[in-house]
């Protein structure tokens, strides 16, 4: 067992870790109230956008509630509403706890989530109105995303804050990957928001620009995020420290050099230099690197020790998220390859792909994160256990029958598309039984999204303290996870 001070989480006293937690407490639940809210509101319109897809005429006399807008909203919203401030309330709580300080210019960071959500619902009043841009997350109108964009840069400011002020001692493993998403985030926002919403370049520099966005948006924002929680969280449920440093370190640098570049493989044979899209190809295939180094790793860190999934509501959310993670990145390099790239680039195995990736991964691993810290903030336990358990349910069968559905429907009308005597709606009509699978899948999303919400106001109108945990099966004597830290 290693002693290498980057594998080991903060040692704190549980005075220290009470003082940390509640400085964190008035931030962190105000973006994670924030982000179950916009769940609910994204859930119910990703809801109606799939009815919409398999049955056209569903609300189709409401001009703001048109297929395309509804989408867009879904989409959105999901990525700024939910997403973006999940993450950035792990964030907070994480690098409290691993710089080893309390929370200072807290106000800072609460004005910063209020202004956060201000900007949420000017954009998403804006698409619903039709004001929005054609570029996949990156819908909002040009002046809604100036808020965001000041809003993060307070939260940026308290990190780098934070950071500067920690007790000395070795970097966890978590802390790399939050700094380093803290420091990828404007990097990625502001660039591309000034090349494609405030001052747009030439249209056919635009799908390359966006695709590298959405690609660095998701492997250099959401996947540190999540992982710096999976390394927090793991090692502490089980009472084992992460395996191998190295392997660390080589699915963090190889996750930092290759994520941002994925997003050219979805234009092949587009009008672009041919070098963006082997760049795209090149980079989904290195990506099965850190996939196969995070997932050994997280792998001999449990040990065989997977028992604590059974009853952990942290650690069931982690594991699950971790293997969707592993497989959207050995999907996405197959997909990448243009042989098979030829048949599914215009089918429902992208829109697969996102839902895999985004919610099969961060969203997942979100819940459990929000599971284990929520707790640690309000000094009390989860109120009911069945319920974190109907939510995991529910949100596994409904991802399942999203991904599941749409790659089903995605490969027979790719192949269907690649013939010549097929025509266009032949291959709508072939996929349309799978996409109504999916839209049950939506449905069920939406009920673990109202159902996780429900609990959440419920522990924070919860009055009674230290009470027992809220486990999800009969925990073993000798799984050693200290409850309190």
């Amino acid at each position: 067992m290693s002693n290498d001070l980057s594998n080991q989480p903060d040692i704190l006293t549980a005075a220290e870790r009470a003082q940390i937690d509640s400085s964190t407490s008035g931030a962190a639940l105000l973006f994670f109230g924030s982000s179950a809210f916009w769940l609910v509101f994204a859930s119910l319109f990703d809801v109606i956008g799939a009815i919409q897809l398999s049955y056209p005429c569903f609300l189709d006399g409401i001009s703001f509630l048109t297929y395309g807008r509804v989408v867009q909203t879904a989409t959105t919203v999901m990525a700024y509403g939910f997403a973006t401030p999940a993450a950035i309330g792990i964030a907070v709580w994480l690098t409290a706890r691993l710089c080893k300080v309390p929370l200072s210019h807290h106000r800072m960071l609460v004005s910063a989530g209020i202004v956060w959500n201000l900007g949420i619902l000017v954009g998403a009043c804006s698409i619903l109105a039709g004001n929005s841009t054609s570029f996949a997350l990156l819908s909002f109108p040009a002046f809604a995303t100036p808020i965001l964009f000041v809003s993060y840069a307070l939260i940026a400011i308290w990190v780098l804050f934070t950071f500067n002020e920690r007790k000395s001692g070795g970097l966890f493993v978590s802390a790399w990957f939050v700094f380093a998403a803290v420091l990828a985030f404007p990097w990625l926002f502001g660039t591309a928001n000034a090349l494609l919403v405030w001052n747009p370049v030439s249209a056919p520099a635009q799908p390359a620009i966006a695709l590298w966005f959405s690609s660095g948006f998701f492997n250099l924002w959401l996947v540190p995020v999540g992982l710096a929680a999976a390394f927090y969280i793991i090692p502490k449920s089980t009472g084992l420290p992460v395996a191998s440093s190295n392997l660390s370190l080589l699915g963090f640098w190889t996750l930092l050099l290759f994520g941002a570049w994925t997003g050219g493989a979805q234009i092949i044979g587009g009008p672009v230099p041919a070098w963006i899209t082997s760049a795209g190809v090149a980079a989904s295939i290195m990506m099965i690197v850190p996939a196969l180094a995070l997932g050994l790793n997280f792998h001999l860190t449990l040990d065989g020790h997977y028992a604590p999934v059974a009853w952990s509501p942290a650690l069931r959310f982690i594991v699950t998220g971790i293997g969707c993670l592993v497989t959207y990145w050995i999907l996405v390099a197959i997909n990448s390859i243009p042989g098979v790239n030829a048949m599914t680039q215009f089918s429902d195995i992208n829109r697969a792909l996102y839902y895999l990736g985004h919610f099969g991964f961060f969203a997942m691993t979100a819940f459990g994160a929000i599971y284990y810290i929520v707790p640690r903030l309000t000094g009390h336990e989860w109120p009911c256990a069945k319920f974190i358990s109907l939510h995991y349910w529910l949100a596994v069968t409904g991802f399942g029958f999203i991904v599941s559905g749409l790659i089903l429907g995605g490969l027979i009308q790719g192949s269907a598309l690649s013939q010549t005597i097929i025509t266009f709606r032949s291959s709508v009509e072939f996929a349309w039984p799978f996409r109504v699978f999916a839209m049950l899948g939506s449905l069920l999303i939406l009920a673990s999204a109202v159902n996780f919400a429900l609990l959440l106001i419920g522990i924070l109108l919860e009055t009674h303290k230290n009470q027992a945990p809220a486990f999800m099966a009969e925990r073993e004597e000798n799984s050693q996870e200290p409850v309190a830290v």
